[in-house]
């Protein structure tokens, strides 16, 4: 076996480890794009600069539907910023405007439909000044402080390409849904972190879309899920 293909060999076998584990390795060859190439390397500096609670693929997926998602019409927004590491990849990606929405204050009280032993109410707060402070350097960017849907009345009237939400909880996700959904561009995408691993979130997503036509994408190696907006018949 020559040299060169003996390499593409063990770093594929090493992929496929490290995605089971919740982390990229790049296999170079397989890079055509410059683009993904900036998006993997992207990733690496944001998880060195600030606390982003994403896998590197999961991370990367955000970076790549978000450039996908250019040509169509709408803005952005994120439900759940924490300490701005996956707005900054948002921002990166996109030079639409970004709406983003937290409490910053932590997480709100849980219901019966939650993990309850998982989360406490405060839990995973971060301060709107230190993601400011983070994000500074970037234009565009509007924050909302205080909890999801009470705050979204300066966006009521948008329509939205790209939305990523990351609440944990299954009111605020189904909260998220309700709103979102109706102003989302066809084609436009929701994607949501650990639709996989908590049962709020999942319930959450199952219970709103049972009587929709669009489908909850689950993709592989991540905990998130994402739908994809049809078109209005």
């Amino acid at each position: 076996m020559k040299l060169s293909k003996l390499k593409n060999l063990i770093g594929r076998r090493l992929n496929q480890h490290y995605t089971k584990k919740g982390r990229m390795v790049a296999i170079f060859a397989d890079l055509k794009d410059s683009e993904d190439a900036k998006g993997l390397r992207l990733v690496q500096e944001i998880k060195g600069e600030t606390d982003m609670l994403l896998k590197h693929q999961e991370a990367f997926l955000i970076y790549k539907t978000v450039k996908k998602t250019e040509k169509i019409a709408g803005d952005i927004a994120e439900v759940g910023v924490y300490k701005g590491g996956s707005a900054k990849l948002i921002r990166e990606a996109t030079s639409k405007t970004l709406h983003l929405f937290d409490t910053f204050e932590g997480l709100p009280e849980t219901t019966s439909k939650d993990n309850q032993q998982k989360f406490k109410q405060g839990e995973l707060a971060a301060s709107l000044e230190g993601v400011q402070d983070y994000l500074k350097g970037y234009s565009d960017v509007y924050f909302y402080k205080g909890l999801f849907p009470e705050t979204s009345g300066p966006v009521e009237n948008k329509k939205f390409s790209f939305v990523h939400l990351d609440v944990d909880l299954y009111k605020s996700t189904l909260d998220c849904l309700d709103f979102f959904y109706p102003r989302m561009t066809t084609g436009g995408v929701i994607m949501s972190h650990n639709y996989r691993d908590l049962v709020g979130v999942r319930k959450a997503f199952d219970e709103f879309f049972k009587d929709k036509p669009e489908i909850i994408i689950e993709p592989s190696g991540t905990s998130q899920a994402l739908v994809v907006k049809t078109a209005v018949l």
